[in-house]
């Protein structure tokens, strides 16, 4: 039987970074690694919450953890998000002003280099 992958891992990493950038404004300065578990959790569960810790394997190893890894990369390389160390040799990820100004100007796409609307299935 043929098991399509999910369409976190088909999407185009602009593409997915356009859907994640509002759950980012949720909260300010993070964990990095906490931002990405809470991105593969709302795939499955439609739902955004930091979690407290993430026990388990290194996240790279995780094809939805690579594949939001690639979608931050390019908020990042955008302006619209900001990476900085933090304690305990921690990534923190927070909105830039341009990504806030990005969301609240509904502008996000044009920021990414995408086409207005996203594309249909």
């Amino acid at each position: 039987m043929d098991n399509p992958q999910p369409w976190w891992l088909t999407m185009p990493p602009a593409e997915l970074a356009a859907r994640i950038l509002a759950l980012l404004s949720s909260h300010g300065t993070a964990p990095e690694r906490q931002v990405m578990k809470a991105i593969t959790s709302w795939f499955s569960t439609g739902s955004y919450s930091l979690p407290r810790d993430w026990p388990g394997r290194p996240p790279f190893d995780q094809p939805d953890i690579w594949a939001v890894a690639e979608a931050i990369q390019v908020l990042e390389h955008a302006n619209l998000l900001v990476r900085a160390q933090g304690l305990e040799s921690l990534l923190y990820v927070r909105l830039t002003r341009l990504g806030w100004h990005a969301l609240q100007t509904n502008t996000v796409r044009q920021h990414l280099g995408l086409a207005d609307a996203p594309p249909t299935a």
